[in-house]
């Protein structure tokens, strides 16, 4: 570096960065919170301080508010004023008294362009991202973008400055100064700015479309330092450093009343709910947390001896997994934490004899490819047309990709494996009382020609189906050695308990067992998905098989932009024994965490829960938020504007800033609200200086509770009160 140490400019990347999210790639994609580098903030301040860095109101707004309000809602004492929004501080070219409002939108078009060209082509014949943007600006073939001097001023500067060098042309800034330019300029594309710092901070390999958080920054100042010289300009401006403010945001306060409002609704359920003791159980379910899984619950439950639990849907096994005849391997476990084995194995689909031609096949997996799914129509001509156009006219022609139902192998020594099952068991407080049948369900979603697939799969088994785990688990369970390990420490199952696995297919409503089962239990499962499905397609007033039929086409069609609404609405985590929450409807809109207090003396496994599933919540929790009060910014906007950009992003229209978030039709059909953006609430029912101690002494979970980025409440029993949790007070009575 010629101007600036290595490592000062290192710590101004990371500081302008701090308010940048995470983009993963769309065959991963997972919600995470854009804010997490800024969580020892608090939520009020970080919130703020992002919508002052992006220029927009990042509150509930008055439509939310009047939203609730239809539902029956209490929003007494909102105030339903239009907030004023501020302005995105503005780069270099943007403040420039010599180039105007036009020029300085060309100018962020033409980063956008580059990067967007950039990333997308052979990275393998050149050198570097940016050794690819400066033949790019050279290249006169089909390149509008821009006037010819300022592109050729912006490659010179490319092959001439580091990032260091291109500040230094800035003029005699201080550090702080420095930092609050790169901090707008990555506010000024924040898609691009997100990909960068995931490529730069979690990718656990380079993708073959990234760029860093310097490339972004080169191109990004080289092309506004071109734009001023090639407009005259002879002073460079300094950017005002931000201001901090104490004062309490209007929006936040609407916040409190909406929360007020939905919070309070899904507590006084909890408080109307019986505990009654249900009978010894014939079947045993144990299903992902996800808040779709609690309708299905629900309806297992009908039959008073189905008993379900509910544990995060990687169940407890830390495993990239590779399928058999498959290319490429996934991760299936948390992103926030390394996998440590691998899973193999898989059966590859059958051939389906339903008529289908060769190419028909080839074209119905190509639709679910994000970098083939818009080309197919232009690429395949007559060959393609007859399939096309059934396509088009009958969505239920199609078939469905297939997935394999196993068996998955999880290769590792009997004690090993003997932890992993343990450590499931007594995470999901199922260490006695074992029914003859146990299935472990996995969950997956079926959608097609849908770039955003991944949002709908597990969001604890990054952005896939989790059948792979939950098959491996059962396995463990059903080996006579890890039982007899088990026993010795103190989990005896019985010989005639059989443990099986399977997949919900949240799109569909369907659960598909990947191992012998019961007749009574393949019925009462089926039963369950039915009842499921009449509720999920409400337009079939009753009617099963109009059901079935309304989720099939859903899934099936390509030209669906709603195949399921996902996790959006939820409100609530709920962790705590199922008694507690059996006999209510909780509409699909909380999560559910089996525990067991009497069986977790020290709050070990209440730790564990709070550290890992929450956190992965809260993250779900934010994405959702942020996609419903900033949907054109932190969300995807309008899905039948999307395209996507290879493998890894999507772009709305003609716009070459990558769009982040969920889609609008994620979270509000037409104009109306569907997801409330409220913060998590997070309800645990066990003692509460053991939660508290948890609070106390898990620093993530502290972050969270204490910076309110999540709303806790405790209570200690079903019959006690409800405690709520004030940062830096502790429980106080509701």
């Amino acid at each position: 570096m010629n101007n600036l140490q290595l490592s000062v400019l290192d710590e101004m990347i990371t500081q302008a960065s701090s308010e940048v999210g995470l983009l993963w790639p769309l065959d991963r994609a997972v919600a995470v919170n854009p804010l997490l580098d800024r969580l020892d903030e608090g939520f009020s301040r970080a919130v703020s301080g992002l919508g002052d860095r992006l220029g927009i109101d990042l509150w509930p707004s008055p439509t939310h508010l009047k939203e609730a309000a239809r539902r029956g809602l209490d929003i007494a004492g909102a105030d339903l004023a239009i907030t004023e929004t501020s302005v995105r501080p503005p780069t270099l070219v943007e403040r420039s008294q010599v180039v105007d409002h036009q020029g300085a939108e060309s100018a962020r078009s033409m980063v956008g362009q580059i990067l967007l060209e950039s990333a997308l082509g052979d990275s393998g014949h050149t050198p570097s991202i940016l050794a690819t943007a400066t033949a790019l600006l050279r290249s006169k073939a089909g390149w509008t973008v821009g006037p010819n001097r300022v592109r050729e001023r912006a490659a010179q500067l490319l092959e001439g400055q580091d990032l260091s060098g291109l500040l230094a042309l800035c003029g005699s800034w201080s550090v702080a100064e420095q930092t609050e330019e790169l901090a707008r300029h990555f506010a000024r594309l924040p898609g691009w700015a997100s990909w960068a710092k995931w490529n730069d901070c979690w990718a656990r390999e380079p993708h073959r479309s990234g760029i860093t958080r310097s490339d972004f920054l080169a191109v990004s100042l080289s092309i506004d330092l071109a734009w001023l010289e090639a407009f005259g300009s002879t002073e460079v401006l300094a950017p005002e450093l931000p201001t901090e403010s104490d004062q309490v945001e209007p929006g936040y306060k609407r916040l409190e009343v909406l929360e007020r409002a939905v919070h309070g609704e899904m507590l006084d359920k909890l408080a109307s709910a019986s505990s009654a003791s249900a009978p010894t159980p014939r079947f045993q379910a144990v299903m992902c947390i996800d808040v779709r899984s609690e309708p299905l619950r629900r309806a297992l439950e009908v039959d008073p001896t189905f008993e379900t639990f509910g544990f995060a849907g990687f169940f407890g096994i830390f495993a990239k997994v590779e399928p058999v005849g498959e290319k490429e391997s996934y991760e299936s476990l948390p992103v926030i934490a390394p996998p440590g084995a691998t899973i193999t194995g898989g059966q590859q689909a059958a051939p389906v004899a339903d008529g289908r031609t060769a190419a028909g096949g080839v074209f119905a997996q190509l639709t679910h490819e994000p970098n083939a799914m818009f080309a197919l129509a232009e690429t395949s001509g007559l060959l393609g047309s007859p399939w096309l156009l059934a396509r088009s006219v009958l969505p239920s022609a199609r078939t469905l990709p297939e997935r394999s139902a196993g068996p998955w192998k999880l290769d590792v020594e009997n004690d090993q494996a003997t932890d992993i099952a343990e450590g499931a068991l007594r995470g999901m407080g199922l260490t006695q009382g074992f029914a003859e049948e146990i299935v472990f369900l996995g969950h997956r979603s079926s959608t097609a020609n849908n770039p955003h697939f991944a949002t709908l799969e597990c969001g604890a088994c990054a952005g896939h189906a989790g059948g792979p785990n939950a098959a491996v688990l059962a396995g463990f369970l059903n080996d006579e050695n890890i039982r007899k390990s088990l026993e010795m420490r103190g989990i005896s199952i019985p010989s005639t308990t059989r443990f099986t696995s399977g997949e919900h297919d949240t799109t569909r409503e369907l659960v598909v067992l990947h191992g012998p089962a019961s007749l009574e239990l393949t019925s009462a499962v089926q039963a369950a998905t039915d009842a499921v499905a009449v509720w999920r397609a409400s337009e079939s007033k009753g009617k099963v098989e109009k059901a079935r039929k309304t989720l099939e086409r859903r899934a099936r069609d390509w030209a669906e932009v709603r195949p399921e609404w996902g996790l959006a609405d939820h409100a609530t985590f709920i962790v705590g024994p199922r008694s507690s929450t059996r006999s209510i409807d909780l509409g699909g809109r909380s999560f559910l965490h089996s525990y067991d207090p009497a069986a977790d003396p020290n709050g070990s496994i209440l730790g564990s829960i709070l550290a890992a599933p929450m956190v992965v919540g809260q993250w779900i929790n934010a994405a959702y938020y942020f996609s419903t009060v900033a949907p054109e910014v932190l969300g995807s906007g309008d899905k039948t504007l999307l395209n996507p950009v290879g493998d890894f992003a999507v772009i709305s229209g003609d716009d070459p800033d990558l769009r982040l978030g969920l889609p609008w039709q994620s979270v509000a059909t037409g104009d109306r609200i569907v997801h409330l953006p409220v913060r998590l609430l997070v309800i645990v029912e066990a003692p509460l200086e053991r939660t508290a101690s948890v609070v106390r002494s898990v620093p993530s979970v502290e972050q969270l509770v204490e910076g309110s980025w999540v709303r806790l409440v405790g209570r200690q029993g079903p019959a006690e009160p409800w405690f709520d949790w004030l940062p830096g007070h502790g429980w106080n009575q509701r």
